[in-house]
């Protein structure tokens, strides 16, 4: 049983750290088989492009449970009122990671800092 569940977690960071990120390659990663505190740069990149992928679905969802809910109200006002509440917290909430965006450029346009890229500074 407990064999199974460290496997288990090699496979959960393996999922984070491998998308994309090149850790096993990157020498301030892993050095002599030993992961670094630099491979948190890789986690927290992968960790934030599940969330705005996950972000991205679950808004997709709610504008087409939206949108069927309103089709199939039938006339009642209640069920209508309901599908119409729904497609605009969706669209809230795309305005909301809109904003975040935009704020988050405007950061990056004013004062030169590149935010999009989580370092650890190397000493």
């Amino acid at each position: 049983m407990l064999l199974k569940k460290k496997g288990r977690k090699k496979q959960v960071a393996g999922f984070l750290l491998a998308q994309g990120s090149g850790w096993r390659t990157n020498p301030t990663y892993v050095v002599e088989d030993v992961p670094t505190i630099y491979g948190l740069e890789a986690i927290v990149a992968n960790i934030l492009n599940i969330i705005i992928s996950l972000a991205g679905v679950v808004l997709l969802l709610m504008l087409i449970m939206g949108g069927f809910g309103y089709l199939t109200s039938g006339g009642d006002k209640e069920k209508a009122a309901k599908a119409k509440n729904t497609l605009t917290y969706a669209i809230l909430g795309l305005l909301v990671i809109l904003g975040a965006w935009l704020i988050i450029r405007l950061i990056e346009e004013f004062t030169g800092l590149n935010l999009h890229i989580f370092q650890i500074p190397k000493i």
